[in-house]
């Protein structure tokens, strides 16, 4: 059931990417995981366990596996009573905090410093535990800078970034938002009006103001949040804050692959999309490899 919001409505419609079977072990997966990483086992994990599976039983194939699992998340917060991945979070900023002026390198290393640094913001992306138990951050970096982009697309991505005044970011994951520092860095120096898009609340790994701040993400852009706890960007249900700056920005930037899941059926010729594909459901609307780094632009998402 689709409903009307008054600004967006809320629901895939007929294009995006729909629930697979395939999403169902993902979706437990997630319980089991959160459930480790906040220390919860015996008969109390167990009859949380059962209330997300609740959930997922009831989850509508026609949806986007994003809006199931931003509730499966909610469970598991307020059953558990703390964000199970504040520890991972801050580790993976400080990983990467470390790691800041070797990617600042290898971005002003290529011939067109714009697109290197739009390969160390993709290689961030991988830093997801929603989806991986371990990272290899070293590979993602290797892979990100010999996958090929398509260069008609960057080309396009390229031009709006020097046609633009106000650039929207929205950021995704704790860690890879510091990968995602290289690239806001560059958009500054052009002289670009940059605002980083960080969530309202915690859920999962994904960053909000405090991992933004930890990670020196105002020392390159203004940083807000989006009111929303929602994985990827939820658009009915952020907050008026956040609509003012997206609906004046020249350019959106979405980062990773739940923002895409999440706003791809809006065919928004301002969105440019970057994430590695995480997973074979993904892989399989775009026609792509699970593992392919991706630049597309919200109009050639039109299909």
């Amino acid at each position: 059931m689709e409903e009307e919001t008054g600004r967006f409505i809320a629901g895939a419609g007929a294009y995006g990417v729909k629930t697979e079977l395939e999403c169902l072990p993902c979706f437990f997966g997630q319980v089991t995981r959160t459930l480790n990483y906040a220390g919860v086992n015996g008969d109390r994990g167990r009859g949380i366990a059962r209330k997300a599976a609740a959930i997922i039983e009831e989850a509508s194939l026609d949806e986007v596996p994003a809006r199931t699992t931003t509730v499966i998340h909610r469970l598991l917060r307020n059953e558990t009573g703390i964000d199970p991945y504040q520890s991972v979070k801050q580790a993976y900023n400080r990983i990467a905090l470390d790691r800041l002026p070797e990617l600042r390198t290898m971005a002003a290393g290529t011939p067109d410093r714009l697109e290197g640094a739009v390969r160390v913001a993709i290689a961030g992306n991988v830093i997801d535990f929603g989806i991986y138990e371990s990272i290899d951050l070293d590979r993602s970096v290797e892979e990100s800078f010999q996958l090929p982009l398509s260069d008609v697309v960057y080309h396009a991505f390229a031009q709006a970034v020097r046609s633009s005044r106000r650039i929207l970011y929205l950021c995704d994951n704790a860690g890879e938002i510091v990968f995602d520092r290289v690239l806001l860095e560059i958009l500054r120096d052009l002289g670009k009006d940059v605002t980083a898009v960080v969530k309202g609340s915690p859920v999962i790994n994904d960053a909000t103001l405090v991992d933004a701040y930890a990670a020196g993400l105002r020392e390159c852009a203004t940083v807000i949040d989006n009111g929303c706890d929602g994985i990827g960007t939820l658009l009915e249900a952020c907050s008026e804050r956040f609509f003012e700056d997206y609906r004046s920005a020249d350019l959106i930037i979405s980062k990773g692959q739940a923002n895409f899941e999440t706003l791809v059926q809006e065919k928004d010729e301002r969105i440019f999309f970057l994430f590695k594909i995480k997973c074979p459901v993904v892989a399989s609307f775009l026609k792509r490899t699970n593992g392919d780094i991706v630049l597309m632009g919200g109009k050639s998402a039109n299909r």
